[in-house]
């Protein structure tokens, strides 16, 4: 959540510290590259009066070359402290010394040149075009204002006819008036806008992060195809897909094995193996469609079709019993594996809690095939076992009753050809 936007009424800064850190920070970084140019064009310009003044004035070459060259030296050592006005603050507050001190160097050559009346405050404006370039910050446009006006005062206080100095000392206090308010309004808005950035990118990015998420859990219930076409607005979804490979897994004994387990260690237990189950068939490229209870389901073929479903389905069959027999939960735990291979449909049920899963034949077989199969063995079809015969060796098991089904010639995996 972004902090409050609330301004204290005279600083215009952030009531929120963090808030007011943020856009110090981020302002500085941002008008760095100006605090430079408006120093380095101090540097400049004075250069340039140092010839410039003698020629209009009064003022002695020695005193202008002096005066502008020492002016000159003061904008290098603010254009130098660069690397430390890292923050808004910094930079302004360094500005606004530097314009207050051309200020009173500008009184200084007016009065030594004698053209007090009309040039010294027409010079002094020319600084207040700085202030408004560099949108100076309202607090250090005061003290800027006030370091000069005590300037003016001491120089109309001295001046052989201070009547005549009215006008000047009017434009003065006008300008100076509006600058203030100017940069008020400048910068009350410049940090409303900002602000108001800043809270738009926050609910950005929180409605990012939400999309994110909301993706993320799709995608843990439904293949990453599917959850495409579910965004894109598709509905019904519902495919035939004519090749695929299904794989039932199921733990051997889980009910004896759970029995005498609190609930928590049956559900840490079996999340443990179902994580490295879905471990493995992701390295596959294979989808897991669904776990009941103590069995896992998954398929090869789909949504994307692939030619060598099979090979992956019962390479999967295998590194499962791999998996389990190494395990360290328990030495007690086997799977018991059915694989069939044929056409399927598949979809998406529900309109609140989505889910995946595939229907036919082909499912049925592989249930019954897992059913009737061997603890610690891979039990796969006679389409199965020719679809993958050239890469993985088998045992004949002969006709086996399969419920529901009928009779069907099986096979158990052996491992691969040749090893």
């Amino acid at each position: 959540m972004i902090e409050t936007g609330g301004l204290h009424p005279f600083t215009l800064q952030f009531h929120d510290d963090d808030l007011e850190k943020r856009f110090q920070e981020g302002e500085g970084a941002a008008g760095l590259a100006g605090y430079r140019i408006i120093t380095g064009a101090t540097v400049v310009l004075w250069l340039i009066a140092a010839f410039i003044f003698p020629l209009g004035t009064e003022i002695k070459w020695s005193l202008a070359i002096v005066v502008a060259g020492s002016m000159a030296v003061v904008g290098g050592f603010a254009f130098a402290a660069s690397a430390w006005a890292s923050t808004m603050n910094r930079q302004h507050l360094l500005a606004a010394l530097l314009t207050s001190a051309n200020g009173l160097v500008l009184l200084l050559l007016a009065w030594e040149g004698n053209a007090v009346r009309g040039y010294a405050v027409a010079a002094i404006l020319l600084l207040f075009v700085f202030g408004f370039v560099s949108r100076t910050r309202f607090v250090f446009a005061i003290l800027r204002t006030v370091v000069i006006a005590i300037g003016l005062g001491v120089v109309v206080a001295a001046y052989p006819s201070p009547k005549e100095l009215t006008l000047d000392v009017f434009i003065y206090v006008t300008a100076s008036i509006a600058s203030l308010l100017g940069l008020r309004m400048i910068e009350r808005n410049r940090r409303q806008v900002w602000h108001q950035r800043l809270v738009i990118e926050d609910q950005s990015a929180a409605i990012e992060a939400e999309r994110a998420e909301s993706d993320r859990l799709l995608l843990n219930v439904l293949p990453a195809a599917v959850s495409r076409r579910l965004k894109d607005g598709e509905s019904p979804i519902a495919d035939d897909f004519p090749a695929v490979s299904v794989l039932f897994a199921d733990i051997v004994g889980f009910t004896a094995l759970a029995a005498p387990m609190a609930a928590h260690d049956v559900i840490e237990m079996l999340s443990g193996l179902f994580s490295e189950l879905d471990e493995l068939v992701v390295e596959r490229g294979l989808e897991k469609i669904k776990t009941i209870g103590d069995s896992y389901m998954a398929v090869g073929g789909l949504p994307e079709p692939m030619d060598d479903h099979a090979l992956r389905v019962v390479d999967l069959g295998s590194a499962m019993l791999g998996a389990m027999a190494s395990h360290e939960v328990s030495p007690r735990i086997m799977l018991r594996i059915g694989i069939h291979s044929g056409p399927v449909a598949g979809g998406v049920i529900g309109t609140q809690k989505f889910a995946y899963d595939v229907w036919g034949n082909t499912v049925n077989v592989a249930a019954r095939l897992e059913q009737a199969g061997v603890p610690g063995r891979v039990h796969v079809s006679e389409e199965t076992m020719t679809l993958t015969s050239a890469v993985f060796a088998y045992e004949k098991v002969g006709i086996t009753e399969l419920r529901g089904v009928g009779p069907m010639a099986t096979y158990l995996l052996a491992g691969r050809v040749g090893s």
